[in-house]
């Protein structure tokens, strides 16, 4: 059980590596969608079982050397010796395990009871409380809230601060109540528990703790991309707005909040792009993500090479055997023949008599010419009427393209020709109403910048006079926000 403990313990922490280093050029690649899908990596090795026997000799070099390097980062500073006896050394790890086995215990009682006491002081502190999504998911306005945010599993809540109607605008107020209802939507808030739990079985481990700050992060930016999508550049800035105004330091961890003041910088800057992803360029970031999964469960899997080679490592340093005593997975049962299908009777002969099958014959009714078919009789005596081919024709437009002069007049006209329908796409006019819409955006978004820069300034300040957050805090949050600001400005310099 050790052994196989501490090689779940190594492999979860070497896919987190993988995915942390990772995760950026693929979001820039392939979307923020397919980073934050990446976190199930992790997951998914805390759930898999050991290989079969049969599979023990597949190596896995690379990752066997990886696990070398991870296992003496793991053991050694226990300061446990081959020296020291196979019973000291046992009992040395029992030890290890009671405190580790506490450590979690007392991580998850933490965020228990921390988070029940937030959300019951949120509902005990509402003064509006309505229904959106069918009745689904409870909105609530309430004093304990310092921005929007949603929690709840199994009743599903959105809360926001009381001068939410004062503080934000309709359309910020609209993007931020689809942020929310978009962590419901997609289980967000169930896949916070299931990273605090693997967070409370690596509660001594610093590149867990990395790696839960990463996995908010991709969680927040894949919810962004969602409530964005084909939308209007307008309703970025409009975004950006909502989230500087949202800017708080602290977070209760299973809920969703719109934003902490840590990740200013990032959500702003993806938020000034605004690439679309082609189907075929999402297909393949899904594909190539589904084999890189597949390859990295297959060599960090107990019973693999690298596992092997991982617990010699382990033994070698502590002196302790360590067996593999996880069951192995149950034998498939044996295949059970399934009985012969009765052979299909044969279809009856047809005779002549009254029982004669009749076949379906089809024929021209009469018409002056003798061409045109107007309806068919079968066998059955059952009459379908046929439509005039030659009338759906001369309802088919003729499709030209052609000049049609300045104006305020469409852009298709349609006209006849010898009693032939053409319809005409007036390209002029279409040239010139993607002119101005071109013109139209670029002054849009010139009036988005200033707004965005003009909500950090607001929010620079709400930060420079907040006397609920450490100068460490401050200090972060103002340097996020001039980023921001430095980065709008030589966009603006750009266009």
């Amino acid at each position: 059980m050790i052994g196989w403990a501490l090689e779940t313990f190594v492999a979860t922490t070497l896919l987190m590596l993988l995915v942390l280093a990772v995760r950026a050029p693929v979001r820039k690649t392939f979307g923020p969608h397919m980073a934050y899908a990446l976190w199930l990596l992790p997951v998914a090795r805390l759930l898999l079982p050991p290989l079969p026997q049969s599979w023990h000799e597949q190596a896995a070099a690379p990752v066997a050397a990886a696990s070398d390097i991870v296992a003496i980062y793991i053991v050694e500073p226990l300061g446990a010796a081959p020296s020291a006896g196979a019973e000291a050394s046992f009992g040395l790890w029992m030890v290890v395990l009671l405190a580790w086995a506490l450590g979690a215990a007392a991580f998850l009682a933490y965020h228990l009871i921390a988070h029940g006491r937030y959300t019951a002081n949120l509902l005990r502190r509402a003064r509006i409380d309505r229904t959106v999504a069918q009745g689904k998911v409870r909105v609530i306005e309430t004093d304990a809230a310092h921005g929007p945010l949603a929690f709840g599993v199994f009743r599903k809540y959105v809360a926001f601060p009381r001068d939410f109607s004062e503080r934000y605008d309709e359309q910020e107020r609209d993007l931020a109540l689809a942020h929310e209802l978009g962590h419901h939507i997609r289980g967000d808030l169930i896949a916070n528990w299931v990273a605090l739990i693997v967070l409370a079985l690596h509660w001594f481990n610093p590149i867990a703790w990395r790696a839960f700050r990463a996995f908010r992060a991709d969680q927040e930016m894949a919810c962004d991309a969602l409530v964005l999508a084909g939308r209007a550049q307008a309703l970025r800035h409009a975004y950006g707005r909502a989230i500087v105004k949202s800017a708080h330091g602290g977070a209760v961890s299973a809920a969703c909040h719109l934003h902490t003041i840590n990740e200013v910088k990032g959500r702003l800057r993806m938020l000034s792009k605004t690439r679309q992803f082609s189907p075929t360029r999402a297909a393949t970031g899904l594909i190539g993500i589904g084999a890189l999964s597949v390859a990295a469960l297959g060599f960090t899997a107990s019973g693999t090479q690298a596992a092997e080679t991982l617990k010699s490592k382990v033994e070698t340093v502590t002196g302790v055997a360590l067996g593999q005593e996880m069951p192995a997975p149950p034998a498939a049962p044996a295949a059970v023949e399934a009985p012969e299908a009765p052979e299909a009777p044969e279809p009856p002969a047809a005779v002549d008599g009254p029982h004669k099958i009749e076949r379906h014959v089809y024929r021209i009714s009469d018409d002056k010419d003798g061409k045109r078919i107007r309806k068919m009789v079968d066998g059955s005596k059952d009459e379908v009427a046929m439509p005039d081919v030659e009338a759906i024709r001369a309802s088919i437009p003729e499709v030209r393209d052609g000049k049609c002069g300045m104006g305020p007049r469409p852009t298709v006209e349609h006209r006849t020709d010898n009693g032939k329908k053409i319809m005409i796409i007036c390209t002029d006019r279409i040239e010139m109403a993607a002119a101005d819409g071109a013109r139209i955006a670029l002054r849009h978004k010139a009036m988005g910048m200033e707004s965005a820069r003009m909500g950090l300034r607001m929010a620079r300040r709400s930060i420079e006079n907040e006397p609920k957050i450490t100068g460490e805090e401050r200090a972060k949050a103002l340097k996020g926000i001039d980023e921001a600001m430095a980065e709008i400005d030589k966009q603006r310099d750009q266009d």
